[in-house]
C-alpha cells in the first residue's frame, strides 16, 4: 500500500476523490458529518476518522473537500481540528471555493502551526471526481506540490501551479464566472430557440457544430430540453462563487456587468429552493420571467 492520504467532506466531489486515492494504492482516511458515503467508503476500504483530527493525526496530507471558508476554519481549529493534531510539515489542500484572502487567512494560521496549507480548487464536478480528471489550480509552497504530486495525479487530470496562496482560488472563480454566464445564457437562447418554434434537439446539434458552443450548453442544454435536473453540480455553489468572483472585483475597481446580473438569476433560484438542484435547473428561473417552458413547445 501507498502513504496515507485524508481527505475531509465526501460529497460528490470528495467521494470520488477518496475512490480514486484509493484505486491508486493510497490508504485512505476520510471524515464527513454524515454516515452515508462514510459506510460506503468504509466497504471500500478506506479508513474512517471521527472527526478532523483524527484524519490528520494519520495523514501527512489531508485534502478538505468541504463547503466554504467557515467549514474550513472550523476543521482547522479547535482541539478537534487539523491545526493541533498534524504533524510538523503536514500538507492541507483546500479543495472548496474561497475567497483568496480567506485562503491567505487560513495558510498564515497552518504556518503558525509549522504546516503547510496551499489553495487548491477543482473544477470538473462529480463527474471529474468520479473519473479522476479533475483540474487542479493550486497556490502555495510549489515544494508541497511535488512532495505529493503522487496523491494530487490519482484525482486529477490537469494540475495546474498558479503561484502564491490564493492565486489558485483567483483561476477557481475566473473559471466559475465564465461556466455560470454560459448556463444561464443557455437557459436563454433555448427559450428563445423554443418559443421561436425551432426544434430544440436540431437546435442543440447546429450549436455543437458552431461558434456558439460553450461548457454550459455543452454539458446543460440537453438537461434542461429533457428535465434531467439530478444534481451533478449544485446551484448554491455556482451563486457563492459568482459572489467570490464580485468581491474580488470590487476590490480592483473592476465592473463586472454580466457577473452581476447572473449572480442575481442564481440568487433568485436559491430563493426559490432551488440551491441543492443541479445548476441547469436555472432554467426554471428563466422560464419563470417568461411566462414560457421549454416543454410548452412540441420538440
Amino acid at each position: 500500500m501507498g502513504a496515507r492520504v485524508g481527505v475531509i467532506g465526501t460529497g460528490n466531489i470528495g467521494f470520488g476523490m477518496c475512490c480514486n486515492l484509493l484505486n491508486a494504492g493510497f490508504e485512505v482516511t476520510a471524515h464527513d458529518i454524515r454516515p452515508e458515503p462514510l459506510q460506503a467508503l468504509r466497504e471500500k476500504g478506506a479508513s474512517i476518522g471521527s472527526n478532523a483530527g483524527a484524519v490528520g493525526r494519520e495523514c501527512p496530507i489531508v485534502f478538505s473537500v468541504v463547503f466554504d471558508y467557515p467549514q474550513n476554519l472550523a476543521i482547522l481549529e479547535g482541539p478537534d481540528g487539523l491545526l493541533e493534531n498534524m504533524a510538523p510539515g503536514g500538507c492541507i489542500f483546500v479543495c472548496g471555493t474561497i475567497s483568496p484572502d480567506h485562503a491567505r487567512e487560513l495558510a498564515a494560521l497552518a504556518t503558525a502551526r509549522n504546516l503547510r496549507l496551499l489553495d487548491c480548487p477543482v473544477s470538473g464536478g462529480r463527474g471529474g471526481a468520479e473519473a479522476g480528471t479533475l483540474t487542479l489550480m493550486i497556490g502555495g509552497d510549489r515544494n508541497a506540490v511535488e512532495e505529493h504530486r503522487a496523491a494530487l495525479e490519482a484525482v486529477s487530470g490537469n494540475i495546474y501551479y498558479m503561484g502564491d496562496v490564493g492565486r489558485g482560488e483567483v483561476a477557481k472563480v475566473v473559471n466559475n464566472l465564465l461556466s455560470a454566464v454560459s448556463i444561464v445564457a443557455t437557459a436563454e437562447a433555448l427559450l428563445l430557440a423554443s418559443k421561436s418554434g425551432v426544434n430544440l434537439k436540431q437546435m442543440y446539434s447546429v450549436i455543437m457544430a458552431s461558434t456558439g458552443r460553450s461548457w454550459g450548453f455543452e454539458h446543460r442544454a440537453l438537461r434542461m430540453i429533457d428535465r434531467d435536473f439530478d444534481t451533478r453540480g449544485a446551484l448554491k455553489l455556482l451563486l457563492k462563487d459568482t459572489g467570490i468572483a464580485m468581491d474580488v472585483a470590487n476590490a480592483l475597481s473592476l465592473p463586472m456587468p454580466l457577473t452581476s446580473v447572473v449572480r442575481q438569476i442564481f440568487q433568485i433560484a436559491v430563493n426559490q429552493g432551488l440551491g441543492d438542484d443541479d445548476i441547469s435547473t436555472v432554467v426554471k428561473v428563466m422560464e419563470q420571467a417568461a411566462g414560457f417552458s421549454l416543454t410548452d413547445a412540441e420538440r
